[in-house]
């Protein structure tokens, strides 16, 4: 089983992930996304190994602010994510994180077939949907994928309904 939560932007959807992962207690691969605002007003997106160091350089930026709209690095998204969903389906027992699927990756094709092959394999994922995005129909579609939305009033028990969704057999 794999679950995406969904949900307003702010309402803890990374905050649910990480307390899951915690309760299921296995090795965590795959990736977290990382905004960083650096003195004099700039702003990257960098996009980080899920269970290894916040590497926020150059190799891991993923999208930059330029004229007050983000750009996506689309080549990035297809090198250094790919390369990270294929590391998490080579490790096997581990738990793929996809914190969170946005509206940059669009045209990130061999991101989302990685994306696609994590799905079809063994591992169960634990991801983040950002809402109102067309591409992410294939996940939403897929037959072992849940998605759930986040609110504020079933956030402080959803860790645990993921956890015990993910553990079924």
């Amino acid at each position: 089983m794999h679950v995406f939560l969904t949900g307003e932007r702010q309402i803890g959807k990374s905050r649910v992930v990480r307390a899951a992962a915690e309760i299921l207690g296995k090795p965590c691969a795959g990736f977290r996304t990382r905004f960083l605002t650096r003195e004099r007003g700039s702003s990257s997106l960098y996009m980080v190994p899920a269970a290894g160091p916040e590497i926020l350089d150059e190799a891991h930026t993923v999208a930059v602010l330029e004229n007050g709209k983000m750009h996506a690095l689309t080549e990035r998204f297809d090198t250094l994510g790919t390369g990270l969903l294929r590391e998490a389906r080579r490790k096997r027992g581990v738990l793929i994180l996809m914190d969170e699927c946005g509206h940059l990756e669009k045209n990130a094709f061999l991101f989302q077939r990685e994306i696609m092959a994590c799905l079809d394999g063994p591992d169960p994922v634990l991801g983040v949907l950002r809402q109102g995005q067309p591409w992410h129909d294939f996940i939403k579609k897929h037959p072992r994928v849940t998605v759930i939305t986040v609110t504020e009033d079933n956030r402080a028990e959803l860790a645990e309904n993921i956890a015990a969704l993910i553990e079924r057999p």
